[in-house]
């Protein structure tokens, strides 16, 4: 036990990626040109088939929920998501040599969709040191009783401040270049799934799973662990809510449509035990445990998060692509000054000239009448 705590005080949870990849499912190349841009979340780290695309160190797998969505509605995918990318990775940043992700877009793009924000805030990377030993602590990376003692000092909460300025700065620049870059299209920003459940869907006995026990060595690593104490689970629940919060104000601010999931995945967060949109956190140890790391897709969407991601944002999809409605058959086109001429007005209009046109002769007639017998 001892030695597993102190490769781990350094926080040791390097992501590991596949040796190989392989080659990307191909999607329709007749449909609609779709783009999805993003990062882990949008590419679906740690799931099975590895396109090894836009680079394989982007760990992008072909049952991300662009590649689920382009399946479904026939559509002609480029998909450059990539983990651990940024909003400065979209805009102008060669994020393991590949191109800035905006440069995918182009005057043809029908639609893009993007998962973007949460490395910017550093939510994840903080959620991984604030694995704790035990439910009431500590902190392994701190020795702290909880993550949020030393994020939240003389009432600023560093997280928070960092969405309200860092995040909220990079998601305006990269929506701007977005829209520049793709005028025609239509952008759906796509929120992130819970991680950590509100109190509704937090057990009374909590959320702890341990990733490390006392018969670790002899027994080896439990699996699908979710380290955190009530504390935490508690205040990196409200992060998450601050931050989708976040990406729908910049969303709205930008003309795009916003997909939250965050409200629809409470009940399936890391805390689940069954049902789960998300993967849990597991240890992997080599001999000795002389090397630990965390498990490919901690903290992420499994198999299941995927297809919900891609019903969610699918349909969002799909009503951005379908066609505008014919005009009513009761309205003649527009005229050169932009009117519309409704039938059913002509109609009455027409009556209204029949019984004007009776009146005037049979008031001739009565005139001509009381003419006559004078």
């Amino acid at each position: 036990m001892a030695p597993v705590l102190a490769l781990l005080v350094g926080c040791g949870v390097a992501l590991p990626l596949p040796a190989t990849a392989a080659t990307s499912t191909a999607s329709p190349a007749d449909g609609p040109e779709y783009v999805a841009l993003g990062d882990s979340y949008a590419a679906g780290y740690g799931l099975a088939q590895p396109t090894g695309r836009p680079v394989a160190a982007c760990g992008q797998s072909a049952l991300d929920y662009p590649h689920l969505i382009a399946s479904s509605l026939g559509l002609d995918l480029t998909d450059v998501s990539c983990a651990g990318a940024t909003t400065a990775d979209i805009v102008s940043t060669r994020q393991h040599g590949a191109a800035p992700q905006a440069e995918a877009l182009g005057s043809q793009t029908k639609v893009v969709t993007v998962s973007i924000g949460g490395n910017d805030a550093g939510l994840f990377s903080t959620a991984s040191k604030c694995i704790a030993v035990a439910k009431e602590g500590p902190v392994i990376s701190s020795g702290a009783s909880s993550c949020r003692s030393a994020l939240v000092t003389d009432g600023v909460d560093s997280l928070a401040a960092a969405i309200d300025g860092h995040v909220t700065a990079g998601l305006r620049s990269a929506f701007a270049t977005i829209a520049s870059r793709a005028p025609q299209a239509k952008v759906i920003v796509v929120g992130y799934p819970a991680i950590f459940p509100d109190a509704a869907h937090t057990p009374p006995a909590g959320c702890f799973r341990p990733v490390v026990s006392a018969s670790t060595l002899t027994d080896g690593l439990p699996t699908n662990g979710f380290p955190f104490t009530a504390t935490d689970v508690k205040y990196l629940s409200g992060v998450q809510d601050h931050l989708d919060d976040a990406l729908r104000s910049a969303t709205k601010s930008a003309g795009f449509t916003y997909v939250s999931t965050l409200a629809a995945t409470r009940a399936h967060s890391g805390c689940a035990t069954s049902g789960s949109y998300m993967q849990g956190i597991t240890l992997i140890a080599s001999a000795g445990f002389g090397d630990i790391s965390l498990q490919r897709g901690a903290l992420h969407p499994n198999a299941a998060g995927a297809r919900f991601l891609a019903a969610q944002t699918g349909a969002a999809v799909a009503a951005a692509l379908a066609p505008t409605p014919s005009p009513s058959p009761t309205s003649s086109p527009a005229g050169s000054d932009g009117f519309t001429i409704d039938l059913g007005w002509i109609v009455f209009g027409g009556i209204l000239l029949v019984f004007a046109v009776i009146v005037l002769f049979a008031w001739r007639g009565i005139t001509r009448a009381r003419a006559d017998r004078r």
